[in-house]
Formats: structure tokens, sequence, C-alpha cells
């Protein structure tokens, strides 16, 4: 799919769209045309919890802003000191994840089969192959359950225009704001994030540049004790980022 369409649901009138983003304006906020550089004119700063629900329920694709109480942080992304949309960090779902790592302690995707790979629908096997190189148990040298208190998920990254790269660029600027931030609560040690098979763009493109790895996949399942998500008939790649390695982003950028 277009990567100006992320996660990003047109209202029916931008115009009289009531969001923090478009309520009280004269004109849509400006937006950078394809080519041009602008991640240094990229910020986040925290928003509160009103004002990212706001976003959901007008922009968000296939979540309104019924928000979990499980939330840390919620990030608005500004262009030009303009706020053009909203990310929110929670600790994820899940009580623990396995992740598999090499000899020199980098992550690795977790070790798939040729059966796994063929499991998936055809238009996801060679997409699959592609993201998550095939790994043997040869391959791993350590695999290791972290608990859940020590994954933060980057969730509902969300625009309320579209501008190309804007969500690769401001997803950069909120997960260093983030992990610098007292909202980050000190035993987290990995950022995860789940993105829709068919929601990619560059989207997956700049994950992978800043340190994420595409661990493997979730497949479609309803939970049977919450209500019906359309976004839970979907497979979805499941990114992980260790601390560390955005902690040397920062590090760097300090220096440029």
């Amino acid at each position: 799919m277009s990567s100006q369409k992320f996660h990003h649901k047109a209202t029916t009138t931008e115009a009289e769209c009531t969001c923090p983003i478009h309520r009280n304006r004269h004109r849509d906020p400006f937006t950078a045309p394809l080519g041009l550089s602008f991640a240094n004119d990229i910020e986040t700063r925290s928003i509160d919890t009103e004002e990212a629900e706001l976003i959901y329920n007008a922009h968000h694709s296939y979540m309104d802003g019924d928000l979990h109480n499980a939330n840390l942080d919620h990030h608005g992304i500004y262009y030009q000191n303009e706020l053009m949309g909203a990310i929110t960090y929670r600790y994820p779902m899940i009580s623990r994840k396995r992740l598999h790592f090499n000899t020199d302690g980098e992550l690795l995707p977790e070790p798939l089969s040729d059966s796994d790979y063929d499991s998936l629908p055809n238009d996801l096997e060679h997409r699959a192959r592609d993201l998550i190189p095939q790994l043997t148990d040869r391959d791993i040298a350590e695999a290791k359950v972290v608990q859940g208190d020590r994954i933060v998920a980057a969730d509902r990254i969300c625009l309320g225009v579209r501008m190309a790269n804007l969500a690769s660029a401001g997803l950069a600027a909120s997960q260093e704001n983030f992990f610098t931030s007292e909202s980050c609560p000190d035993p987290v040690k990995y950022l995860i994030t789940f993105v829709r098979s068919d929601y990619e763009g560059s989207m997956v493109k700049a994950l992978r540049g800043k340190g994420w790895r595409c661990v493997g996949w979730t497949e479609p399942s309803q939970a049977s004790n919450r209500e019906y998500k359309e976004i839970r008939d979907h497979y979805k790649w499941c990114f992980v980022c260790p601390i560390e390695e955005i902690i040397d982003q920062c590090a760097i950028t300090d220096w440029l």
C-alpha cells in the first residue's frame, strides 16, 4: 500500500473535523512533498488521553479511541510545530515474549521451517520470506523468555494528514523521546509493535533502519473475552527493537 496512507482514515470533510489536528483551523496543516528532507523538523511531545482519543476516533483506519488503561504515554507528532498525528505507548497484552539471539547478542527472528512459511496465504508467503530470513536452531546461540514488564508496545501509530514518510519519521523521533522520558519504566528493555500485513508502505523499511527486527507474525484471532475488532481478522508482522540500540542512536544524534 502507499506509504501516504499508513493508519490514516480520511474524515468525510476534514474542514469540519473537530479533532485536535483540524479544529478551529482556516487551512489544513502544511505537509512536505515527497522528496523533501524534513526529519529534523519533526518533534514529538506528550499529549493527554483526551487528545489522543479524539485523533484516533477521527483518523485511525481500524482502531477507535477506546484506549486501554495500560497506557504509559501518548505522543503527539508535530511538523513545524503543528500537530499531525499520535502514538501511544503501553504495556502489550502479553505476559512474556520468547526472543532469540546470535553469539554476538544480536536479536534474531524466531527460527522458522518451510512449513511455517507455506502455512501463510499465498500473498503473504513471499513477503514473509523477504522480511524474516529463514534460520535454523544452529543459528541461535541463546533463546530467552522476556517478561511482559520489560516490553512496551508502540501502539496506534496514527496520522491525521496524508504525508509520505511522516509515520516513520514520527516514530523515529517518538521512540527516542519515550526512552529518555520519565514515562518509560526502568525495567523496560524492548519496544514491540505490530504492523498489519497490508499496511506496510515505507514504515517497514523505516523500522528496519532504526534497529527494529521483524521476528515473526501473528495469526488472525478474535479474543473470546473481548468485543469483536476487525484488526484481529488480519495477519500482523511483529517487530521488536532493543532499548540499547535506541540509546546508541540517541547518543549519535547528540553529536550531529
